[in-house]
């Protein structure tokens, strides 16, 4: 299709016009705009030099923002727009401030507070337009009314949760300790007003729900309320020395009370319940003191059992005291005394079910440090037990089947053998003979116990270290007195002595009427003084004087230790001498 010059012509001119419309009304909206610039910014300045500068803040303002022209004076335009300035952040102030309000967010509503009292003096210090602009602002907002309105709620809810509380006797909720705090000091009338008011309140508080605690709950959960409270004061930067006082007294007179009446359980709880508060007692807490010293006193208390040889006495008030303090080290020590002082619990550790007889303990022999055996009829065994020099334990037995145990002894022959390794003796009612005698030696080093002899005989009297004498022994040596020489071989015929003339059956009857050697059980004869004989209450000639039994009393070895037997005569205990 063909476009003629005179078409052309047309549209060019259309666009033309199109243009310059566009352009005729773009100058009639900037006039336009112009005009109603130039009029709210006279407006403004009519509301200006009227001193009502939020209408003429709000007018320049609404100006401002139309920015097709500049108008107006540049020193009195940057004046209003600081003006805009300060009601910018004056509003997002209030806006906070009642967000905070409506959460109940005491730190915040008061964080909102302090910033608009920066805001204001700040203001007041610059005078002129700015600080009256502000006034009328802040009044016009009613800033001011809307903290004052939740203080003093806030100050009434927060006496009234207070009364409610020593009421109720509930201290669950004492959120409003810190609501008061937060309040400013011109809601009380001034710093020393409100510090005044504060002092009296809380004391007054504290002090009534300590005299309520102290009457109806237990010594823990009073210490733990008031140390709650002792924090929160602290925290909030309130001194409440006064509050440590009473504290102190409470605590001090209770436990003062447990330790009168020795109740140690009810010393230990109050003990453990101060310790837990000590960050927010003072360094020199008087309660803590005696505490400790009542502490030391226990401690010492043990110490003295364990010198008066009273071991289960010393380590359970050492497990009840473990409960202040570590006393696992002292337990330790206290069992190792015990141990050093009667080896024989190194069996009857091992073996608490078992019945010893013969029962014998002493230390360093067999390259033990403490050692202890027994005789046990039920298992037909010798028990032995160590203590090796590295302070491990090392346990061993021996069957003796062929013994009969009801009859059997167990002794330490101090002579025959090794004078650290002597020979542990077994005798007992024989089958051919009187006796039957067994030797066994303990070798910690193979773990085992060795069968050094075994042999019937009449009589058996150690020489020496090697050499024994033996009346009537079964086998080699029968019907004579015979030496028998230790070898590593066991027990040896060596030679005879002479003849042996009395039976076995002449033996028997010689022992039954008390003519075989062995002290008569009747009193002595007429003319003679039995020997005196000094009983101890240790093994020690340092412990007391207990008694003198004569040598015809009838006693009992129990236990021998470090030269010392352990004996029961007259159902009496005590120790004498091995001599």
């Amino acid at each position: 299709m063909t476009i003629s010059s005179y078409q052309k012509s047309l549209w060019a001119r259309n666009i033309l016009l199109v243009l310059f419309s566009i352009a005729l009304i773009a100058a009639l909206v900037k006039v336009s705009l112009g005009y109603k610039k130039m009029t709210l910014y006279e407006q403004a300045q009519e509301y200006y030099n009227a001193q009502n500068l939020i209408k003429a803040e709000q007018l320049f303002s609404s100006a401002n923002d139309i920015t097709a022209i500049s108008y107006g004076d540049e020193q009195w335009n940057s004046l209003m727009l600081q003006l805009s300035a300060t009601r910018q952040q004056l509003e997002a102030l209030l806006q906070e401030a009642r967000s905070a309000i409506s959460a109940k967010q005491d730190s915040q509503v008061l964080e909102t507070y302090e910033r608009y009292q920066a805001l204001r003096q700040n203001h007041e210090k610059q005078q002129g337009e700015l600080a009256t602009y502000f006034q009328q602002l802040s009044s016009h907002l009613g800033m001011e009314k809307e903290w004052a309105d939740y203080y003093k709620l806030a100050l009434q809810d927060a006496k009234d949760q207070s009364k409610a509380n020593l009421a109720q006797e509930n201290y669950q909720n004492e959120s409003f300790i810190r609501t008061l705090v937060t309040i400013p000091d011109e809601y009380f009338g001034g710093t020393k007003k409100k510090q005044s008011e504060l002092a009296t309140l809380f004391q007054h508080y504290e002090k009534t729900k300590l005299r309520m605690l102290t009457a109806s709950h237990p010594f823990a959960d009073v210490v733990a309320q008031t140390a709650k409270s002792l924090r929160v004061y602290r925290e909030i930067g309130i001194k409440a020395d006064w509050l440590v006082t009473q504290l102190e007294r409470f605590a001090q007179s209770e436990i003062n009370q447990s330790i009168h009446k020795k109740d140690l359980t009810a010393f230990i709880e109050q003990a453990i319940a101060y310790r837990k508060i000590e960050d927010v007692l003072p360094s020199d807490s008087a309660v803590l003191m005696a505490i400790t010293r009542h502490l030391e006193s226990r401690i010492e208390q043990a110490e003295q059992h364990i010198r008066s040889r009273q071991f289960t006495k010393a380590i359970e008030l050492y497990q009840e005291l473990n409960a202040l303090m570590d006393t696992s080290k002292l337990i330790s020590g206290a069992e190792e005394q015990w141990l050093a002082y009667d080896p024989a619990r190194l069996l009857k550790g091992k073996y608490p079910d078992k019945t010893f007889s013969s029962l014998l303990s002493g230390t360093e022999r067999w390259g033990a440090k403490l050692y202890a055996f027994g005789l046990d009829e039920a298992d037909q065994r010798l028990y032995f037990a160590a203590k090796m020099p590295d302070d491990s334990l090392l346990y061993l037995d021996q069957a003796l089947s062929e013994v009969d145990m009801k009859s059997a002894k167990a002794s330490n022959s101090e002579k025959l053998g090794e004078k650290e390794a002597p020979l542990i003796m077994i005798e007992a009612t024989g089958k051919e003979r009187l006796h039957s005698y067994i030797g066994v030696l303990p070798d910690l080093s193979k773990g085992a116990i060795e069968k050094r002899f075994s042999l019937e005989a009449d009589e058996f009297t150690v020489i020496d270290s090697r050499h024994v004498v033996v009346k009537n022994a079964v086998g080699k040596g029968e019907q004579e007195f015979a030496v028998f020489t230790l070898d590593e071989s066991g027990l040896v015929y060596d030679s005879k002595i002479a003849d042996s003339e009395a039976t076995t059956e002449d033996a028997t009857e010689t022992d039954e009427a008390g003519q075989s050697g062995n002290p008569p059980s009747g009193p002595p004869p007429d003319g003679q003084a039995p020997h005196q004989i000094t009983v101890y209450a240790g093994p020690g000639e340092e412990y007391e004087m207990i008694g003198q039994p004569t040598s015809d009393s009838s006693m009992r070895v129990v236990t021998e230790l470090n030269g010392w037997y352990q004996i029961e005569y007259d159902g009496k205990d005590g120790w004498i001498r091995t001599q």
